[in-house]
């Protein structure tokens, strides 16, 4: 990799704004070890994704926040053909979990980011009744609460065609990263399986014992397309960030569509990424 063949992007509201912080030492770091990777802060998303547009094909685009930093440049990634590499400094940091960059400091995953091989990652596309969006990590849809004196308001689900029993659940998790919220078994997440994994877990509380459907819900269930329709409004959460609840969500799985650092690499040592490296 040649130095003009990749730029630095940090987004200075990850993290609660926090992210902003490392712009000097991130500078000051580039500057010393690798002079022709330029380090952008643009404004906004639009600003983001407009600086994406421009670049060549195949250029390695360097990340510097969390899963909503990524999630918001998904679509532009994707379009451009661009590769990337992840810095971890936001929020929600599953996909650096997935990677074992969590492990790593600012510096050490800066290296790794610029020089690791780039591998394909599987990539998610949700539809809704109001919006269509890319996704790599995870989405939550959560059905509604109660409805009436004499239950919960009916959903459906749905996993390649084949009907899930929910039983009273009252949330489904689609991980194609290591999952944020517990579910009855571990998850065998991998970003380039050409699968998802797809989890009912949750209870109605302690009036279930009341409800008549006893039927149990599967611990866990891989597959390419997802399903979820309901009688109310499904809430929706998808890579850590709010959507607009749908009565219809239908998620596809997209088998390596983005090139990522990492993707390869099973098992990460720290010790191998050092400001000496480069």
């Amino acid at each position: 990799m040649t130095p003009s063949t990749a730029v630095a992007l940090l987004n200075p509201s990850a993290g609660g704004g926090r992210a902003a912080e490392l712009r000097r030492p991130v500078a000051a770091w580039l500057s010393r070890h690798a002079p022709g990777v330029s380090l952008l802060m643009p404004e906004s998303v639009d600003a983001a994704r407009a600086v994406l547009t421009i670049l060549a094909p195949r250029t390695r685009v360097i990340l510097i926040g969390g899963d909503g930093t990524v999630h918001a440049l998904l679509p532009a990634l994707l379009k451009g053909g661009l590769k990337v590499g992840l810095v971890p400094a936001g929020r929600h940091n599953l996909l650096a979990r997935t990677l074992g960059l969590d492990a790593l400091s600012w510096s050490q995953a800066l290296v790794f980011a610029l020089r690791s091989p780039t591998g394909p990652v599987d990539v998610g596309l949700l539809e809704t009744d109001h919006t269509t969006v890319h996704f790599l990590s995870q989405v939550r849809v959560d059905r509604p609460g109660w409805v009436g004196r004499y239950g919960v308001a009916g959903w459906s689900v749905w996993v390649d065609g084949r009907k899930l029993p929910t039983g009273n659940a009252r949330r489904v998790l689609l991980c194609n990263t290591v999952p944020q919220w517990p579910t009855p078994a571990p998850l065998p997440i991998e970003l380039n399986d050409g699968w998802f994994d797809a989890v009912v877990v949750g209870g109605a509380g302690r009036w279930a014992r009341w409800m008549r459907s006893t039927a149990t819900p599967e611990p866990h269930r891989q597959g390419r397309t997802l399903l979820v329709e309901s009688e109310q409004l499904l809430r929706l959460r998808v890579d850590g960030e709010w959507l607009a609840a749908s009565r219809r969500v239908q998620i596809d799985l997209l088998p390596r569509a983005l090139d990522m650092a990492g993707s390869h690499v099973a098992i990460l040592d720290p010790h191998r990424f050092v400001d000496t490296t480069w």
